[in-house]
């Protein structure tokens, strides 16, 4: 196996705490957006995980990944009914282990 640089693609990671007993309904919301690749529900602080994925290319990819992913969790996630918080955790480096 080797590690291969994630070049466009681009993945942002989200904690979402829900009102209690909607983390189902928050999940099957998330799933409709394009941009949300994986969820799961979580125990803890938080209710949902979700995994959120964007194509960019070209120079300040960070810069504009940062942008668009905190517009994207602002402008979407947070006004999902029955949403209460978000956490966001955006790399600044990733990459995958794959089979050759």
């Amino acid at each position: 196996m080797s590690t291969h640089e994630m070049k466009g693609r681009h993945r942002a990671f989200v904690f979402v705490d829900v009102a209690p007993g909607k983390d189902k309904k928050v999940l099957e919301k998330l799933l409709k957006y394009d941009e949300v690749v994986e969820v799961h529900l979580i125990t803890g602080q938080y209710d949902v995980f979700a995994v959120l994925e964007f194509e960019l290319y070209g120079r300040e990819i960070f810069a504009s990944f940062q942008e668009t992913a905190t517009k994207f969790v602002v402008e979407k996630i947070r006004k999902l009914r029955d949403v209460r918080d978000t956490n966001t955790i955006i790399p600044s480096f990733s990459a995958t282990k794959r089979a050759e």
